[in-house]
This record gives structure tokens, sequence and C-alpha cells, in this order.
């Protein structure tokens, strides 16, 4: 009876483990994004200011907003330009101000060519320019490898490519703020296209909340920066909507991110750079 309750007793802690090591990045992730929205109720939140409200007060007219990183940055499956540029008109609207867009999204872009893209002097020097800079970026470093070598490849290579996309991400944010300490970083969650019926769906979640961890801790060591949490607005349930092919958005689903960018930027809390 002992030996049965003992064996009872590991097996629930594994459960509890394996849950753990499930749920911990989404449950890490809602409360950063919880510590991070303005509560009006909160006296010690009510006299900070929004992203927006930031915008809306400063004494520029005209704000440049570049865009790096992959083909989602760039708009591919868009004939709108993409979230970008929905970001821009709906910014203008809202503030009665001028957004300047400049797009350098590159289709197939990884985290390792974005930081080679990142000592390209022009490419510098935009980086100097911006007042924002959107940056969608990470999606292919994963797929690259299944790309060229495999899905098994790609998952024994997990763990590796985490690590180096996490290492890349610290470095292109390092990039950024050295050559401008001041500008809006606004960095897209990643977004699930397998269907929650599919079989691999719950391990494409997790890979996802993984790399959308990443992405939180890494824009709140950089800020002013925000993440955009696109996966609340391109949900799964309805791919057919916002599905442009079998990974890019249509109009409808830049729409969505543009949408839920905004949003972000009426709620979370603005910061300057330390």
């Amino acid at each position: 009876m002992k030996k049965r309750y003992l064996i009872s007793l590991l097996l629930l802690l594994l459960v509890f483990s394996t849950a753990g090591w499930y749920y911990y990045p989404q449950y890490k992730i809602n409360q950063i994004k919880k510590e991070s929205v303005i509560d009006k109720n909160d006296d010690t939140k009510s006299k900070q200011i929004t992203y927006l409200d930031y915008l809306k007060k400063s004494p520029d007219s005209t704000f440049n907003h570049l865009v790096l990183g992959d083909s989602v940055a760039q708009g591919r499956g868009s004939e709108e330009g993409g979230f970008a540029n929905k970001v821009n008109n709906n910014l203008q609207n809202l503030t009665g101000k001028t957004f300047i867009l400049e797009n350098q999204g590159v289709s197939g872009a990884t985290s390792s060519g974005l930081l080679n893209q990142l000592e390209i002097p022009a490419v510098q020097q935009s980086v100097k320019s911006a007042d924002i800079i959107s940056i969608n970026i990470g999606g292919n470093d994963l797929v690259q490898i299944a790309k060229e070598e495999g899905p098994l490849k790609a998952i024994q290579s997990y763990d590796e490519v985490k690590t180096g996309y996490k290492k890349n991400l610290n470095e292109i944010f390092v990039m950024i703020r050295e050559l401008n300490p001041n500008a809006i970083l606004v960095l897209n969650e990643l977004y699930n296209v397998v269907n929650s019926e599919q079989k691999y769906y719950p391990a494409t979640e997790k890979l996802l909340n993984d790399w959308n961890l990443i992405a939180y801790e890494t824009a709140l060591a950089y800020k002013p920066a925000l993440v955009v949490p696109v996966s609340d607005a391109l949900q799964t349930e309805d791919m057919d909507k916002w599905l442009y092919d079998s990974i890019h958005p249509n109009d409808e689903g830049y729409a969505r991110i543009a949408d839920k960018t905004i949003t972000t930027f009426q709620n979370q809390s603005y910061k300057e750079a330390q």
C-alpha cells in the first residue's frame, strides 16, 4: 500500500510539473501584460500616460515609423500595405499628426538576418531617424530548419534555436538602442496557423508561448517598448477569414493586427528609457 501511494504521489507530481512546464510561459505573459496596462482605479498608475497620449502631447507634428523584420512585417498577402500602413492611418486619425512609413521588411528574414541587416549603414540611418520602430521577427528561425532539414531536425534543434533566438533578439534591441535610445519599439507576438482541432496544436501553442515570452521579457528591458498581443487578434477558429495563404494574413488579418496595435498604444503605460 505504501509503495502504491508513493507511485501515485510521484505520478501526481509529474502531472503538475508537466502542466507547469506547459502553462508557465502563458501565465508569465499574462502577468507582464497585466502590469503594463494602466489601471485608472490604481492611484499609483493614475498619473501615468499611455503611448497614445504621449504621441498626442508630443510637440512634434511628424513621426517617422520604421518597420523591420520578415514577410509579415513586409505585408505579404496584403493589397493595402500590411499592418504598418493601417497603424499609421489609425494613429494619424487619433492624433491629428503625420506618420511617415518606411518599410524595411524582408521576406524570409530570421533574427540573425535582421541582425545582419542592422549592420547596413542606410538601415542604421533609418533607425536613428525613427520615432516608432515596429518589428515582426522569429517565425522563420525554426521554420527555416524544418524546410531545409525536415520537421524532425527542427524538433531536435528546438532548444538550440530557442537559445539563439533569445540571444539574437536581445542583440537586435541593443543595436537599436545604441543607435536610437528613445524610439518606441513595437514588437509583434507570433501567432498560430495550426487549427485547434489538429493533433499538433498543443505543441505549436507551447512553442509560440515560449517564443512570445522571450519577446515580452526582452521588451521589458528596453523601454519605451511594448509587445502587441497578435495571437489574441488572430485566432485559429476563424482562420478562413484572416489567412491569405498557409502563413500570412490577408488584409482583414493585417487590419486586426493594426487594431490590436492601436489598442495596446491606448492601454499601456508609456515608460521612458532609463
